[in-house]
């Protein structure tokens, strides 16, 4: 008789180097982000879009077009960051490296 499957089922060794190695690529592009944004001080931020500039709309122009407004998009923005806060950075993701490094060894 067997009974209902268990939500908490156990994990086979498959899916398990599977959810490892998702976690070991998650910790490097968390890693890298961090030390990446440490070290050139730098973090995307988006600029609004921008209406086209009111045109010369004398009557009688024989141009109609306006120029075309800015779309939205995002940039490289200053963080800001502080030496502490860039020291704290480093170290968070150099520490997400060398976890994945040590998660990625596991698998093997």
């Amino acid at each position: 008789m067997s009974g209902p499957a268990h939500p908490c089922r156990k994990l086979t060794p498959a899916t398990e180097c599977e959810a490892l190695s998702i976690v070991s690529l998650m910790l490097i592009l968390l890693g890298a982000a961090l030390v990446s944004i440490a070290f050139f001080d730098k973090v995307p931020g988006s600029v609004p879009e921008r209406p086209p500039s009111p045109g010369d709309d004398r009557p009688g122009s024989v141009s109609t077009a306006r120029p075309p407004g800015v779309l939205p998009r995002v940039r490289l923005v200053p963080a800001r960051l502080t030496e502490r806060g860039k020291a704290l950075l480093t170290a968070l993701g150099g520490s997400a490296l060398i976890v994945a490094l040590f998660l990625a060894l596991s698998d093997l």
